[in-house]
């Protein structure tokens, strides 16, 4: 009967304990911090025409590490791709990532905007050109007076951000974002409301 009673208090002991912890700030701070960080993505596909050309391209991007103070989140799960057409349907060239650095979502005159930047490999009928910059701006619009949803890319060539179109592929370091040197004047550039497709955000 002794025993049964110590026992029973070591039982209880340790339910008070468990309790103590749940109910403890420290506690309630770390379970607070891993839901103060909202699900983030942001996928699209479509095509749009700019300068004559068809533009067909497809995203997707979710997770990656948040940087809270910038609002970039860092190596998220994501692909990229576009094929770019003349009018008589021969392809141009063909974009495809590589490497997604980072990624962000932020509002734009009541909708909302996803903006993607990394590294891709540029696919031409002179072969495979590798480690170009990238940055797509694309908007997800939800009130149809406003218009449709709208797509933007600009890339540039490695070659030195001291020419123009280039950047200095070889001074990048994906974990120094001040270690992207850029001309201000890209290679290409292409942007216009899809004509098909869509682009979806969800924060």
């Amino acid at each position: 009967m002794k025993h049964a009673r110590v026992f029973g208090f070591t039982v209880l002991l340790a339910l008070a304990m468990l309790v103590s912890l749940f109910n403890s700030p420290a506690f309630a701070s770390a379970e607070t911090k891993a839901s103060a960080v909202p699900s983030v993505s942001a996928s699209g596909r479509g095509w749009f025409v700019f300068n004559g050309f068809r533009h067909n391209f497809g995203f997707a991007v979710h997770e990656g590490k948040l940087n809270e103070a910038s609002g970039w989140r860092y190596a998220p799960k994501s692909f990229v791709f576009l094929s770019v057409f003349n009018f008589e349907g021969t392809k141009i060239f063909e974009l495809r990532s590589v490497f997604v650095w980072r990624f962000r979502t932020e509002e734009a005159d009541g909708d909302a905007k996803v903006l993607i930047v990394g590294v891709a490999n540029v696919t031409t009928s002179k072969g495979v050109l590798e480690k170009w910059w990238f940055r797509m701006e694309d908007r997800d619009i939800d009130n149809a007076e406003k218009g449709v949803d709208s797509f933007a890319v600009f890339l540039w060539r490695p070659g030195g951000a001291d020419k123009p179109g280039c950047w200095t592929a070889r001074l990048f370091d994906p974990y120094d974002p001040a270690s992207v040197h850029l001309n201000p004047a890209p290679f290409y550039r292409a942007f216009g409301r899809l004509r098909g497709g869509f682009v979806e955000i969800a924060a």
